[in-house]
This record gives C-alpha cells, structure tokens and sequence, in this order.
C-alpha cells in the first residue's frame, strides 16, 4: 500500500479534497491546542471542559479549532473570522457549516491517539468523511467476520501474516467509517450493507449490496498515510463524474509554525 502525500494536480482546482493532519498532545496542551484554542467558540470550550481525559480534551480543541481556521482560509473567504463560523449538527450528529453561506462547504474531522485529520471539500462536492487510526492499536482482525461484507471478510482473512492481515483490516475499517461519516449516519448503516473493492489501490471503489444506499452521487476514495504509523481514508461524493476528484495532504503543524 503506498502513502499519498499530494495527489496529481487536478486540471480543476474545484476537485480538489485538502486534508490536513496535525499532531494532538496525549497530556498537557502542546503548542497545536494553544493555537487552536483560540478560534473556539464559549460552547466549544465549555465541552473541552467536561472532558475528563486530556486526550480527548485536546482531539477536541485540535480539531474544532483547525476546522474553524481551514474553513476561514478557503477560497474566496480569507475575510472570515474562524470564531465568527457557526455550526450545526445534522440528523445523527455531523457536525455542518450554518453560516455565513459563502463557506458552506462539506468538512470533516477526524481523531486518534496523536493525530487529528481534518478534510475540507469544495462547494461542489455534496458529501464528505474521514477516518484515521493508529496502526499501533489493539484490534482483532477477526472483528472483520461479525461487520465486514464477504468480499471484505475474504480479503482480509487473504493474509496468512498476522501484521498485514491487521493492516487489511484497519484499511477496509478507516474506508467503511469515512463512507458512513460522509452519509451522516453512522453505525446506523450496518457496515456490510457496502463492499469495497479494488481494497489495495490508493483510490478503491464501492459497492453498495443494499439498494437503499444508492443514489445519484459518484463516489471517490483514498486509502493513505497522513503520517508514519498511520492509515486513513476520505470519502466524497458529488453529483459530477468523479474521476476527477484528487486529494492533497498538508501538515497543519507547519501552519502553526509559521505563525509562532
């Protein structure tokens, strides 16, 4: 599996899915929280308050706050305050742009042990999820049997090597979370109701095996390393070809550097 570290220039800049990775502190705040905090909102630092595991504080702080300052740096909205965004949560929880309008575009964020992914999509793209996961986690591949689709079992249980059969495993697991975060659902779609296929190329399709998924949306994925010891996927979805759709990874602890 080979990591996408910027995807092939788009002749559309409009297909373009930016996600960015920043390093999240196990313990006290690093110099990421502090710089994100600042673009928080009363409610957001409220709920940073009431978590009682400074990991999950700082996830929190981390991506909220990149989000707000991503979002306020798209295109044509370099005016816009990230404090002055405001957000919403839709059906089961995904969290939305309310206003202002001009910078209603899809994002998404995700979390790990260390690492907070954040992909921002463009106007044009209707829907958008990531995943991430530590490549160090404790999870047992035979979990694929009891979720997994059975093209999906069957390429996981391919691998006789106990790492690479872990590694197909967190592939076809961070796919299926970025697909369902994108549709907004969650865990309310069971994840064998879709299958991937093509699982070791960088951009794998899906296939949906309960006819209530299918839509009108064409789907593009990426398999990839934001960073060593980590495997994710983005999901999105637009009602264009996309074939055209590429992805481009940026490190948002330069952002902060720069700024320090």
């Amino acid at each position: 599996m080979s990591s996408v570290r910027a995807a092939t220039n788009s002749p559309n800049n409009e297909a373009v899915v930016r996600v960015w990775h920043a390093t999240s502190s196990s313990a006290h705040p690093g110099p990421i929280e502090t710089y994100c905090h600042q673009w928080l909102d009363e409610s957001e630092c409220e709920r940073a308050d009431r978590f009682r595991v400074m990991t999950s504080r700082n996830q929190h702080i981390v991506g909220r706050g990149m989000a707000r300052h991503l979002l306020g740096q798209a295109a044509g909205s370099a005016n816009v305050s990230p404090k002055s965004i405001e957000f919403c949560c839709l059906q089961h929880g995904k969290p939305a742009v309310k206003s202002p309008a001009e910078i209603s575009t899809p994002f998404n964020i995700a979390h790990t042990d260390g690492l907070v992914l954040c992909g921002i999509g463009h106007a044009k793209h209707q829907l958008l999820g990531v995943d991430v996961e530590r490549l160090e986690r404790r999870t047992d591949p035979e979990l694929a049997t009891r979720y997994f689709s059975t093209p999906e079992i069957e390429y996981v249980q391919s691998f006789t090597d106990t790492a690479r059969r872990k590694l197909a495993f967190l592939k076809v697991w961070t796919l299926k979370e970025a697909f369902i975060k994108a549709i907004g659902t969650g865990l309310n779609t069971p994840l064998s109701d879709f299958a991937f296929e093509n699982i070791d190329d960088d951009s794998p399709t899906i296939r949906m095996l309960n006819a209530e998924l299918e839509s009108e949306h064409q789907w593009k994925f990426f398999s990839f390393h934001p960073r060593e010891s980590f495997i994710a996927a983005i999901a999105v979805a637009t009602d264009e070809p996309a074939d055209g759709i590429s992805m481009h990874l940026n490190s948002f602890d330069e952002v902060v550097a720069a700024h320090s």
